[in-house]
């Protein structure tokens, strides 16, 4: 970008103002600043100058800042453009302060110029940027410094597009932002359906487990009543064996499972007989 920052030249339109100024005849009506690719041999080229020597583009003033240290007040112009608002790009060399005069008639007032110009960007370029520019000016304590609002058409189109440019930025945020929370609330949604999914497997689980526990005791259960019914059965067995004077023999009960053998009565049990 350009620098401006180096100090600028009263025209002497623009002294005659100051004069009447320091001295409380009149209030410093600020009304634009311009920016102009013109080539000048100097600053005091533009001393008997009513205009830029090549203008392209207006910029509405956007504050006045003030300071005094003692006798002395400082201004400091803030006006800014956007490269939306450039059809064509350019090396900005000079940039011009314009204010208005006794009979309210615009006039320029004082001029910053730049041998070593920096580009300025324009609406084909790709990215919208904005470039925003600051001049200081050096008056009297005793000064009256006011801005003028915008009157003329070139102005109010300046404004228009400068403001039709921060719209334009505001709304891609806003957008963007937009579509960041619809993918946050996206994530959030795909993070509950999965969480309920693990629930859901969860209590299947459990019931699962719940049902296994209770086919495990039901079956101990009937491992218990048959192991009963069968040492019944024995019971029932041996006293009608014993009944009929057979004797039960074979291996020992811990060793049975199912097969049980029986004999008929030996000869010596038959003689006790």
């Amino acid at each position: 970008m350009s620098n401006f920052s180096s100090g600028y030249a009263l025209t002497n339109a623009g002294a005659k103002l100051m004069a009447d100024v320091e001295a409380g005849k009149l209030t410093l009506k600020l009304t634009k600043m311009q920016l102009g690719s013109g080539l000048a041999n100097t600053v005091d080229d533009y001393a008997a100058r009513s205009a830029l020597f090549a203008p392209q583009n207006t910029m509405v003033i956007t504050s006045i800042t003030t300071e005094d240290v003692g006798d002395v007040r400082t201004c400091l112009l803030t006006a800014s453009l956007t490269s939306e608002a450039v059809n064509s790009g350019y090396e900005a060399t000079e940039l011009g302060v314009f204010a208005q005069d006794s009979t309210d008639k615009e006039i320029l007032y004082g001029v910053c110029y730049d041998s070593m110009p920096g580009y300025i960007a324009c609406k084909t370029d790709g990215n919208n940027v904005q470039m925003v520019f600051h001049v200081r000016i050096v008056t009297t304590s005793k000064a009256i410094v006011e801005l003028v609002l915008p009157k003329t058409a070139e102005e109010l189109v300046a404004l228009t597009q400068e403001n039709s440019a921060k719209a334009i930025d505001f709304a891609t945020a806003a957008a963007k932002s937009a579509a960041d929370a619809s993918t946050s609330d996206s994530y959030a949604q795909a993070a509950m359906s999965s969480a309920a999914d693990y629930a859901s497997k969860a209590k299947s689980s459990a019931t699962d487990a719940a049902l296994s526990a209770t086919t495990a005791s039901n079956q101990a259960a009937a491992a218990a009543a048959s192991h009963s019914a069968i040492a019944d059965v024995q019971v029932s067995v041996e006293r009608m064996y014993r009944a009929m004077r057979y004797d039960i023999v074979g291996p020992p009960p811990e060793y049975m499972t199912i097969a049980n053998f029986i004999v008929g009565a030996g000869p010596a049990a038959m003689a006790s007989r």
